[in-house]
C-alpha cells in the first residue's frame, strides 16, 4: 500500500493506494468538539440523511438505485473520541472495469445526494422522515432496561464525573426538545465548522474526478487544537461501590479504573498489550481465574477506551456471587503487577493478528488510516515494531498505576430456579 495526500479545496485529502481489492471506498469525516447536545444530534443526522434525499425521497428509492450501481454501499456513523465528535459517512463501489464506465461516478453522484441535498424543505427536514427517526430513537432509549449488559454500562458511567465527555450519551431529553428545524441547524454546523477530511481506499488517482465532486461542496474547514484525550488525572483515588437493582434476571459487575499520570507510549503501545493479558481472551487472567477456575462469572473480559482514559471490566454473575468476584477481581488486578516473558508474547502475537486480519477489509483500512492519525500513530509496519519492543518492566509498571475506582453492580431480580 502506498498512501499520498494533498489538499484539494481545502480538505485534506489522502488516497491509501492499493490494488487488493475489486472496489474503491470512501469516508468523508466532520470532527468537532464534543457536546453533551452533539452526541444525540448528530445520531439522529447521521441516519435522518442515510434515510432519503431530495432525488430519492424514499428509502426503497434510494435502495433501488444502490442496486442499479452493481450493489454500491452507503453507511455512516456517530461517535466519539475522547474531547471530540466525528461523523462519518462511507461509500464503496465496485471498479468500473468490473461493472461498467461512468459506475464509480453515478455512485459517487448518490453520495453526494445523500449528504449535501437531503430532503428539506424551508430550513427543516422533512417532518415525516424526522418523526419516524427520532421515535425509532426514543424507542430504542426507553427500551435500554430491558438489555441489562447495556442498561448497567450506561449507568456505570452515569456515577462518572459528569462534565467528563465518556458520560455523554443520547438522551430522551434532547430528542423531545429536537424539531426538524433544529436539526438542520445542526446539520448546517456540522458542514460548517467542521474539521473535514476525505480519505479513499483503492485504485484510483488524484485526478479522478470524483475527488473534486466531493470536497467541493465543502465551503469551510476548521482546525481544531484541542487535546483529544480525556485525563482522568484529577479524578478521586478512593474506590466507589454501588448497587443497583433491576427487572432483569441478569446481574451484571462493572468495574473502571483510570488511567492516570500515563505518557503516550504507555497509552498507545502498552495498554493494549495489558487489556489482552488482563481480560482480552480464552488466555487470559479474568477467563482463567474467575471464570474456569471459579465458575465466577458467565463471561468476563476488559475493555481499554484509550481516548477516555479508563480500563473497564464487564462481567456477568450469579447474586451471591458478587462478593466473591469483586475480591477476587481485584487480587487478579493486582497479580497484573507481575507477568511472565510467554504471557506477554502471546499478548503481542493476539494484538497484532487482530490488526492484520482488520486490514482485510477495505473499509478497515480507512479508519485504521484515521484513527491513526487521530491518535498520533505510525503506520502499521512502524506500530508492529513498537508493539513487539514493548518490555516486561513496561507492563508491570503500568499495572501498578492501575487500580478500581468504581464498581458498579446491577442486581436482577432472582429466579425461582
Amino acid at each position: 500500500m502506498k498512501i499520498s495526500k494533498r489538499k484539494i479545496n481545502n480538505i485534506p485529502v489522502t488516497i491509501i493506494k492499493t490494488n487488493k481489492f475489486k472496489s474503491v471506498a470512501g469516508k468523508l469525516y466532520f470532527k468537532s468538539p464534543i457536546t453533551k447536545e452533539k452526541m444525540t444530534y448528530r445520531a439522529i443526522l447521521r441516519s435522518i440523511l442515510l434515510e432519503s434525499c431530495k432525488k430519492y425521497n424514499t428509502p426503497e428509492k434510494l435502495y433501488i438505485k444502490a442496486l442499479e450501481n452493481y450493489d454500491a454501499y452507503y453507511s455512516a456513523s456517530s461517535s466519539r473520541y475522547g474531547n471530540y465528535h466525528v461523523n462519518c459517512f462511507s461509500f464503496s463501489s465496485l471498479l468500473d472495469k468490473y461493472t461498467e464506465n461512468g459506475n464509480l461516478d453515478e455512485v459517487v453522484n448518490t453520495f453526494c445526494e445523500i449528504l449535501f441535498n437531503p430532503l428539506v424543505e424551508n430550513n427543516a427536514f422533512d417532518k415525516e422522515t424526522f418523526d419516524l427517526i427520532v421515535n425509532t430513537k426514543k424507542a430504542s432509549l426507553e427500551r435500554i432496561k430491558e438489555s441489562s449488559d447495556a442498561y448497567a454500562e450506561r449507568m456505570t458511567y452515569k456515577n462518572l464525573n459528569q462534565n467528563k465527555p465518556y458520560t455523554f450519551m443520547s438522551e430522551i431529553e434532547y430528542l423531545d426538545e429536537m424539531t426538524p428545524e433544529s436539526l438542520y441547524k445542526d446539520y448546517l454546523s456540522m458542514l460548517n465548522e467542521s474539521e473535514v477530511e476525505l480519505v479513499l481506499a483503492g485504485e484510483i488517482e488524484f485526478d479522478n474526478p470524483i475527488i473534486e465532486k466531493i470536497t467541493s461542496k465543502i465551503n469551510n474547514n476548521k482546525t481544531f487544537d484541542s487535546k483529544l484525550i480525556i485525563t482522568n488525572d484529577d479524578e478521586p483515588d478512593k474506590l466507589i461501590k454501588i448497587k443497583d437493582k433491576a427487572s432483569g434476571t441478569q446481574n451484571i459487575l462493572n468495574i473502571i479504573m483510570y488511567l492516570k499520570d500515563v505518557s503516550d507510549y504507555e497509552l498507545n503501545y502498552v495498554a493494549p498489550l495489558y487489556r489482552i493479558i488482563l481480560g482480552g481472551g480464552s488466555f487470559s487472567r479474568l477467563f482463567k481465574i474467575i471464570r474456569e477456575e471459579n465458575s465466577l462469572a458467565y463471561y468476563s473480559f476488559a475493555r481499554l477506551e484509550k481516548d477516555d482514559s479508563i480500563m473497564a471490566i464487564m462481567m456477568g454473575i450469579e447474586q451471591e456471587n458478587y462478593d466473591k468476584a469483586f475480591d477476587l477481581t481485584c487480587q487478579v488486578i493486582d497479580s497484573m503487577k507481575k507477568i511472565d516473558e510467554k504471557t506477554l508474547k502471546e499478548a503481542k502475537v493476539t494484538l497484532i493478528s487482530s490488526l492484520l486480519e482488520s486490514l482485510d477489509s477495505i473499509s478497515n483500512i480507512i479508519g485504521r488510516y484515521y484513527n491513526a492519525k487521530l491518535f498520533d500513530l505510525p503506520d502499521t509496519d512502524l506500530f508492529i515494531e513498537k508493539i513487539n519492543d514493548v518490555k516486561l518492566d513496561d507492563v508491570e509498571s503500568f499495572a501498578r498505576k492501575l487500580k478500581p475506582n468504581l464498581s458498579y453492580f446491577l442486581e436482577g431480580e432472582k429466579t425461582n430456579g
